[in-house]
């Protein structure tokens, strides 16, 4: 019988030495590739979650768009009957608020019933203002390229309202820069939007309060119209332009909707920041005539010396008839 040769205690100490060692490295390979099999999870579950969160803002826009379409779509039916309405309604109004300044001049001895006339002339103009408005937010408006005069254009809207800023107490603070305030745009629509500005200030404030308009020059023409109103709460602001949107019981809902629609079509913005109680400040801001090619703008209709024409006429909107405009100016000048 043959046995085996036995070991040295000094050489099985190595063998054994060197399969610890042997097995340490390996453990040490194994546990390295555990923890990049690990961080390769942790990607991969980032990776995922990322995916996941695109894929639900992806259905959420989905639907967004698929309800705007849908809304655009009944908006578009709903404007179209609108601008029908409106067309015929304003012929007839052109002629009740020329019979009325008729009228008024025929009773200049009768005090009592000539208010009562000018009573029904107002109610006239206001019919008109909201046509206006609903031919304004229902027509994509293409607008002039010409030179406004910013300042020109605020007085236009305020003498066109000097009547319902007397009946409602409204005191007004100008801060106009020197010299002449230019911008870029169409003197039409930017009366209309600083009229409808104007108007909802006063609607704001309803019995007595201070409307504080300012015109400035810089990188834009920047025009704030400030009221000492109830104001507006945050989520009111994001909604303040909305079509239809309105905070008040006998409100329209668009004449805000076709502030945001004219200044937008002549290359501005408008923004409106204001807490309740604090009064709410409302802020367009126009192109700078240098933006536009001298070639591309003419003079402005907003001059500072020539008469106030009404705001809401633009060659856009259906106008009321030659003479019928004509005998109008007369009488307001009266």
């Amino acid at each position: 019988m043959s046995t085996e040769k036995s070991l040295s205690p000094g050489a099985e100490i190595e063998r054994l030495t060197r399969a610890f060692e042997a097995f340490t490295s390996a453990t040490s390979t194994l546990e390295q590739a555990y923890l990049a099999l690990q961080e390769r999870a942790s990607a991969l579950r980032l990776e995922l979650e990322e995916k996941n969160q695109l894929l639900h803002e992806s259905l959420e826009r989905q639907r967004r768009l698929e309800a705007e379409a849908l809304r655009q779509s009944r908006l578009a039916a709903m404007g179209e009957m609108a601008a029908t309405l409106a067309h015929e309604v304003r012929n007839p109004l052109g002629s009740m608020e020329l019979f009325g300044s008729l009228l008024m001049d025929d009773l200049a001895d009768r005090p009592a019933a000539r208010h009562l006339v000018s009573q029904i002339a107002e109610g006239i103009k206001d019919l008109n203002h909201l046509v206006s408005n609903i031919l304004g937010f229902t027509r994509s408006p293409i607008p002039q390229r010409k030179s406004v005069d910013v300042v020109a254009a605020i007085e236009d809207g305020l003498r066109y309202t000097t009547a319902l800023l007397a009946e409602n107490r409204i005191g007004i603070v100008r801060h106009y820069d020197e010299g002449p305030v230019l911008a870029a745009g169409d003197p039409g629509l930017i009366r209309q939007v600083f009229l409808n500005l104007i108007r909802n200030a006063v609607q704001a404030m309803e019995d007595e309060g201070t409307l504080t308009i300012s015109a400035t020059r810089g990188g834009r023409v920047a025009v704030v119209f400030a009221d000492t109103g109830s104001g507006i709460s945050s989520d009111q602001q994001e909604r303040i332009f909305d079509p239809f949107f309105t905070t008040k019981e006998r409100g329209t809902g668009l004449g805000l909707a076709v502030v945001r629609t004219l200044v937008e079509a002549v290359g501005g913005e408008v923004t409106v920041t204001g807490c309740p109680g604090q009064g709410a400040c409302f802020t367009v801001l126009l192109r700078p005539v240098e933006e536009v090619s001298n070639q591309a703008i003419g003079i402005g209709g907003a001059g500072r010396a020539e008469p106030a024409a009404a705001p809401n006429e633009h060659e856009e909107s259906v106008a009321l008839d030659a003479d019928a405009t004509l005998a109008l100016d007369g009488a307001r000048d009266r």
